[in-house]
């Protein structure tokens, strides 16, 4: 991989978290809600590709998105299809005409990874589904073979640090001598195969596309990662289960070094179960898991994990020792680190020594301002013994 080594890769792409972390029409992309969120989750371990996965990359551009970063995520550059790019036996063309120069073309990319607020060393994933060679033929596939190395070398130019990949349907094999050609050194570091969930999915189902893609990728370019492009979004209405999202992100622990969260979002109750079972998956991934003998179980008065903007809520906690020993008095702690303003006070701090199985009660007073920039908020649940992690979605 010439100067672009597996380990600078990883390095770069977030892969500093310890302990253990698209696939639809373009027509469908399109209906899915746009709040763009790349998010790389999994951790970085020199080992075989089918060990522990490295990172979680979030694609969040827009206003009011989930902040899959406060969880662990690495923000990263997608680059669309701004310039309309097509080709065919003739050759290939922008909106119809002349190809961007290269000054033009490196402008743009420099803007995508203003909006998505990446750093510098940040993965870039380009979104130019039109000209992928797996689905063209003849001609047209070498014409835009050639388009893309030209393309990628921009890129490399525009963000030097930053690994490139391609999203793309990567079981496909059509063209695949042309697919490996991209994979050389100096051009694409990775893979992002589309993997989303359809309406109708079912997991055997989803398994044998990620198993596909994957054994595909790896005959062409074994020693790059894969990072499967997933989404919280059923693709045809609604949100995956907590149990369909921990099932996506363990296979992609398995088999995978990491994971683009593309366009996620929050809008309601229905998200809970994702945002939940994240916040529990991200945990594990970056080391910062609930920990201690004592389990706070946060109830919102909404029923489920939302909680309100612009108003001070307050909210039943039960502490428990879950261990098998008694557990030490201890209290609540300062209710301090919550993102967006947040902030709380607890109605009663001094927690008693505790038996195994016993509990104890008070209510955390949660003021939320008005406005904020994310759709869900991370929250630790702390005394002098344990941490708690709950995440709420924020309406």
């Amino acid at each position: 991989m010439s100067p672009r080594t597996w380990k600078s890769i990883r390095t770069a792409m977030g892969g500093i978290f310890r302990p253990v972390l698209r696939r639809t029409t373009p027509v469908l992309r399109r209906t899915m809600p746009v709040a763009m969120t790349v998010a790389l989750t999994f951790t970085p371990v020199l080992a075989s590709p089918a060990s522990a996965v490295g990172f979680t990359v979030t694609n969040e551009r827009n206003a009011t998105t989930p902040g899959l970063e406060q969880f662990g995520a690495v923000k990263a550059t997608v680059v669309y299809d701004f310039f309309h790019l097509t080709c065919d036996n003739n050759g290939c063309y922008a909106d119809g005409g002349a190809l961007p120069a290269q000054a033009v073309y490196e402008a743009k990319i420099k803007d995508y990874v203003s909006q998505f607020g990446g750093s510098s060393t940040a993965p870039v994933v380009l979104d130019f589904e039109n000209i992928v060679v797996t689905a063209l033929s003849g001609q047209a596939a070498t014409h835009a073979l050639n388009l893309w190395k030209q393309l990628i070398t921009w890129i490399h130019h525009a963000a030097p640090s930053a690994p490139v990949g391609m999203y793309g349907y990567d079981w496909s094999t059509q063209n695949n001598h042309l697919t490996q050609q991209l994979h050389a050194d100096g051009l694409l570091d990775f893979f992002a195969p589309r993997m989303y969930w359809d309406s109708g999915e079912t997991q055997p189902s989803w398994a044998s596309q990620l198993d596909a893609a994957i054994a595909n990728e790896r005959s062409l370019a074994p020693d790059q990662p894969i990072y499967p492009y997933i989404s919280p979004h059923i693709i045809g209405g609604g949100y995956v289960s907590g149990t369909t999202w921990s099932y996506i992100l363990t296979q992609a622990k398995t088999k995978t070094e990491g994971v683009v969260v593309w366009e996620p979002s929050a809008t309601d109750s229905t998200a809970c179960a994702w945002v939940s079972q994240n916040s529990y998956e991200m945990g594990v991934i970056t080391g910062t898991g609930s920990s201690g003998p004592l389990t706070a179980t946060a109830a919102a008065p909404s029923g489920n994990c939302t909680i309100p903007r612009g108003a001070t809520t307050s909210i039943p906690v039960t502490v428990k020792n879950t261990s098998g020993s008694a557990t030490a008095a201890t209290t609540m702690q300062s209710f301090t680190g919550a993102p967006q303003g947040i902030t709380g006070t607890w109605q009663y701090w001094n927690v008693p020594a505790l038996a195994p199985g016993a509990t104890w009660n008070t209510t955390l007073h949660l003021t939320v301002p008005p406005t904020g920039s994310w759709s869900t908020a991370l929250f630790h649940l702390r005394t002098g013994l344990s941490d708690t992690r709950w995440a709420a979605v924020v309406l």
